[in-house]
């Protein structure tokens, strides 16, 4: 499987959400512990995000957004499986700050890896 291809994308989107959606419900679940379960939050989905839209954005694919909803909705189903704690407004308060760190980084590392890609699309091989 080629480090570029849209399944190891995906997998890396699912796998890194889900996970970053359980360490930021673990963190969480107190007004006090909030702060934390936030970084954890922000750091985990602008790592996740930048990976999966580096890793698509050097195949060229047509769009950062279909990932970074692939991302998000992993992510969402992570604190699902690890708190036992939700509600309608809590958790689309979540999902917005959620979705933040996840476009933006996500825009961000796929713009580089088209410019990347039209990069070394243009050096002539040897």
């Amino acid at each position: 499987m080629r480090f570029g291809s849209r399944l190891w994308a995906g997998i890396l989107a699912v796998g890194l959400g889900v996970s970053s959606g359980w360490f930021s419900a673990g963190a969480g679940g107190s007004v006090h512990r909030a702060p934390t379960a936030l970084l954890v939050l922000a750091a985990g989905l602008s790592g996740a995000g930048l990976l999966v839209g580096l890793v698509l954005g050097c195949r060229n694919h047509r769009s950062w957004l279909v990932p970074a909803l692939v991302l998000l909705g992993s992510f969402y189903a992570g604190t699902w499986l690890n708190s036992p704690h939700h509600s309608i407004a809590g958790d689309a308060l979540v999902l917005a700050l959620a979705a933040i760190p996840t476009c933006a980084s996500t825009a961000l590392a796929f713009a580089v890896g088209q410019h990347l890609a039209a990069r070394q699309a243009q050096t002539p091989s040897v």
